[in-house]
Formats: C-alpha cells, structure tokens, sequence
C-alpha cells in the first residue's frame, strides 16, 4: 500500500514538473510600446492598435454614436469611467500615428484577398489612453493595464472592422 502511495506521489511530482507548452493568445489588437519619437504630447507612451477594413471616418461615426451622451465627446478624444476611474481616450491622427514605428505591418501583415478584391483598404487606429494622473494606462507597469486593454477591446469588437 505504502509503495502505491509512493508511486502515485512520485507520479504526481513528475507531471507537475514538465512544462505544459502555453499557446499563445492572437488577438486582434496589439499594444506598441511607446516610442521616444512620439509627440510631445504621448512620447513614451503605449499604443493600443488593430487593424480595420473600412475608413476611418466610420470608425470615428461608431464612436460618436456609442458616446454620444458622454459630455465634450470628440471622436479623437474624449473621457470614459471604467470601474469609476476616469480615463481620457485618445485616437491618434494619421499625422500622430506616423510619428511611431509602424509595426503593425507585421503584426497584421497578411490581407484578407476577399475583401481586397472588393475594394477595401487596410487601416489601423491607435489609441492612447492616460489615467486620471495623466499616467499611461496601458504601460506594462499601469495597474489599469488589464481592464483598459478590456475596455478597448470591447469597443473593437462591437465596431464591425470587416
């Protein structure tokens, strides 16, 4: 019986040794490290970023229709509470967003030929969010990394990219 018990203990300490292979999950965003070349007003910091089929006027339309009771609402920034903290969300211009290295090419690099073929062009949004301190939000050390990453996402989902 002893020896039973030793096998299976001994079984159970094997197993939880080896490494379980974690796949990676592929979402359809990615958060770009800030850059030192970004504008004075968002150097540093970091980039919510996913790609979208349409123009980006239509996604602009989809925020100021979900928004549209949010006061001093602009498309390209505006104020949001998410679990009561305030956050200021801003959707950089095509002039900001070239300040950064666009790495999003590779992130995002294959087309879908379908919808090429039907005239629609590739294009990304990016987002930068600060913290009722003006603090980066979605920097690795932000403790509202997680739930702003959620937030976002949330509206990427709902806005219908394809």
């Amino acid at each position: 019986m002893k020896l039973q018990v030793l096998v299976v203990l001994f079984i159970v300490l094997f197993v939880s040794c080896i490494p379980i292979k974690s796949v990676q999950d592929i979402n359809g965003y990615h958060i770009i490290e800030g850059t030192k070349k970004g504008g004075a007003d968002f150097k540093n910091q970091n980039v919510f970023s996913f790609q979208i089929y349409k123009h980006k006027r239509v996604f602009d339309r989809y925020l100021e229709e979900r928004f549209k009771d949010t006061p001093g609402f602009s498309p390209s920034n505006f104020i949001v509470e998410i679990e009561d903290v305030p956050f200021t969300i801003r959707v950089l211009s095509k002039q900001e967003t070239n300040q950064y290295l666009d790495f999003t090419d590779y992130i995002f690099e294959k087309e879908d030929p379908e919808l090429v073929k039907k005239g629609k062009k590739k294009e990304f949004i990016y987002i930068v969010v600060n913290d009722e301190n003006g603090e980066d939000a979605l920097s690795t050390n932000s403790f509202y990394r997680y739930i702003v990453a959620k937030y976002l996402d949330d509206i990427r989902m709902r806005f219908k990219a394809y």
